[in-house]
């Protein structure tokens, strides 16, 4: 099934690479081998929400829920230096959301706007 956004929406995702080695077997080692039942359920949740915000075209849904993971997010965020800064940068300057992009070193932001989006990458670097 293929998942449509509306096309009289904007979104545009930010992407800043940043200068951290963030080999992927270091990353996976850092998240738990067990996971609690409400942080499960809540990033379930927020898959759900994810999906729907694409289908309702929800652009501050589409960038909320990706930052709001509760299990990967907080175990990979310490290890790369300055990605809290990143992230408040980001959010501070107009984003819906931003997060790690996999194991990073990635950040990603994500907005409906090109201009903010310029000034969201700016602040983020």
């Amino acid at each position: 099934m293929q998942l449509k956004f509306p096309h009289e929406k904007d979104l545009f995702f930010v992407l800043v690479n940043l200068k951290f080695e963030a080999p992927t077997k270091k990353m996976r080692t850092a998240l738990p081998l067990e996971i609690t039942m409400s942080h499960h359920v809540w990033n379930c949740s927020q898959a759900g929400a994810l999906v729907a915000s694409v289908l309702q075209g929800d652009v501050t849904g589409l960038g909320k829920a990706p930052s709001s993971d509760k299990i990967v997010e907080l175990r990979r965020v310490p290890l790369v230096p300055g990605m809290e800064a990143v992230e408040k940068a980001a959010i501070e300057a107009g984003a819906f959301g931003c997060t790690i992009s996999g194991a990073g070193p990635t950040a990603v932001a994500v907005t409906d706007d090109e201009e903010t989006g310029r000034i969201i990458g700016e602040r983020m670097v």
